[in-house]
């Protein structure tokens, strides 16, 4: 029984040493990367941390709905904050974070998530309106002259573009919003144009459809 148990006690002792060496360790992690150290604790000047809203791993939240934010392209996620801080994209909350952060500390943040694994959903929608998505996603509404979504955002809504974003994973509520948004004529970001044209043909049960085929896809295949 002494042999069984002196390897244990010294696995434990070393486990015991070289815990502060580990906790150090991702302590300087986020000390040496600003982008990490935005999300996880904002800044001294009114940014609040990412992670209260998006999750410790950029996920989002379907309750309220905030997107997921990891594996999204760093020109994309740059150019919604720039959005954001000029206007250009509403939102009350993200406009007073946006101003409170500096040109490099917003490409920080966006490096930093678009490093990270792509993470979020699936969601719980309804079947029907899965099915009818899917439909739509994969081949438009050619009756219509609306193309679709594949063509840019790839058959599962993980397409990796510089300046187009990934839809899977996204929460539904989410997803809906910003399709009405660009019906309106809300967001005045580089993919307006092309955005607008298409969201302002559908109608509202399509756009419902839309965001629950591309919630129920989980962000990562893995």
């Amino acid at each position: 029984m002494t042999a069984a148990r002196t390897p244990s006690q010294a696995a434990l002792r070393l486990l015991i040493l070289i815990a502060p060496l580990w906790l150090a360790g991702g302590a300087a992690s986020a000390e040496e990367d600003p982008g990490a150290r935005i999300a996880q604790e904002g800044n001294d000047r009114g940014a609040t941390a990412c992670i209260q809203c998006h999750g410790e791993q950029g996920q989002g939240q379907s309750q309220p709905p905030f997107p997921r934010l990891a594996g999204l392209p760093e020109q994309y996620l740059i150019e919604q904050m720039e959005a954001y801080r000029e206007g250009l994209r509403p939102n009350a909350t993200m406009a007073q974070i946006a101003q409170n952060l500096d040109d490099d500390e917003i490409e920080a943040i966006s490096r930093y998530y678009a490093e990270m694994k792509p993470a979020g959903g699936p969601h719980d929608v309804p079947d029907d309106l899965v099915n009818r998505g899917r439909e739509i996603a994969l081949e438009g509404l050619p009756e219509r002259n609306i193309q679709s979504c594949a063509s840019c955002h790839g058959d599962e809504g993980r397409e990796r573009n510089p300046s187009l974003p990934p839809l899977a994973g996204h929460p539904p509520r989410y997803l809906m919003a910003q399709l009405q948004a660009y019906a309106h004529g809300a967001r005045e970001t580089s993919l307006a144009g092309l955005m607008e044209g298409i969201a302002s043909e559908l109608e509202e049960e399509e756009m419902a459809a839309l965001a629950a085929y591309y919630a129920s896809l989980p962000a990562s295949e893995e």
